[in-house]
């Protein structure tokens, strides 16, 4: 009697553990989004996690027609949230006076994530990471 409510115990405890339990973001990722004009952008997302909320920076590389691309920028991390294996946040991207809020969302698991960029047009860029280290 006591080997089956120990076996019990046990089976309960796994199905109550994991799937919706809440990942840790923290860390360097590796982003790769499909390019609006072509090719991969590939980014560097640094992520710290506290609870459920995520605050970082992420860092990429601004095309440009001719040749004369912005070169790297940081950008911080805000309104960042984790909820189970799900999370979102927002950057916001600043140029020659205008700016537009990057909206990310999607879901991790593990040491891979993948969700969607949308910005002020609608729809959404899927995207795909891998952490670091």
């Amino acid at each position: 009697m006591k080997i089956r409510n120990l076996l019990i115990t046990l089976l309960l405890s796994v199905a109550m553990a994991s799937p919706g339990a809440a990942q840790d973001l923290t860390g360097t990722w590796e982003i790769s989004t499909q390019g609006g004009r072509g090719g991969p952008q590939t980014s560097t997302l640094v992520l710290a996690q506290d609870g459920e909320t995520l605050t970082g920076t992420i860092t990429f590389s601004l095309g440009g027609r001719g040749g004369r691309g912005g070169g790297p920028q940081e950008l911080e991390v805000s309104n960042g949230t984790v909820d189970g294996s799900a999370f979102s946040f927002t950057v916001t991207l600043s140029f020659q006076g205008n700016s537009i809020d990057l909206n990310y969302s999607g879901t991790v698991d593990g040491d891979e994530m993948s969700g969607t960029r949308g910005g002020p047009r609608g729809g959404g860029q899927p995207f795909t990471g891998q952490k670091q280290g």
